[in-house]
């Protein structure tokens, strides 16, 4: 996973998977398959590991609003900590094969379709809190924030540092308000 996460799929080597895993050719095989095996389930534990968890900031707490500007912040800290720029693996892997590779896109979309979920529950919660615009609709609204961390994490990997993407965030939530 970490190995796809920073170098992508096609430019991680076969020696370069060995060593990141440990396992012998004949092993990784028998283990996965193959190549875009290793992929899909490093996906899958991507989003069980990383993706889901950080969900759950938006389905705690009396405040909504609150709920969704803390997960920005989440995002803008792990899109600029120390280290290389890495954005994220369903982001990069949906640049890179997304439109190519079926298995893979129904991974993708079903991973992004369970982030644009939690994010509209948590709009609806909002808006019957009347914390958030009910003239929009919530699906609308949650699409509008995925495509807006989706730009943050790309423009993150170009350089983008906190105080700019804090600025992207403080926008984007003007608009739902």
């Amino acid at each position: 996973m970490q190995l796809f996460w920073g170098s992508g799929y096609e430019s991680a080597s076969l020696s370069e998977i060995t060593k990141a895993t440990g396992l012998s050719k004949s092993s990784l095989y028998d283990t996965f398959g193959s190549k875009h095996e290793l992929l899909l389930s490093s996906l899958q534990h991507y989003i069980e590991n990383m993706v889901e968890p950080s969900l759950t900031v938006l389905e705690e707490g009396p405040s909504a609003l609150g709920a969704i500007e803390q997960r920005f912040e989440m995002i803008i800290e792990m899109m600029t900590a120390p280290g290389p720029r890495r954005g994220c693996l369903i982001a990069n892997t949906t640049l890179e094969l997304g439109a190519r590779d079926k298995a893979v896109a129904k991974t993708l979309l079903a991973a992004q379709g369970m982030v644009e979920q939690a994010y509209a529950r948590a709009i609806e919660r909002g808006q019957v809190a009347g914390e958030i615009v009910t003239a929009k609709d919530a699906q609308s609204l949650a699409r509008y924030i995925m495509a807006c961390l989706a730009g943050m994490i790309c423009l993150s990997k170009s350089g983008f540092d906190a105080p700019m993407l804090r600025d992207i965030s403080a926008t984007a939530m003007q608009a739902i308000k």
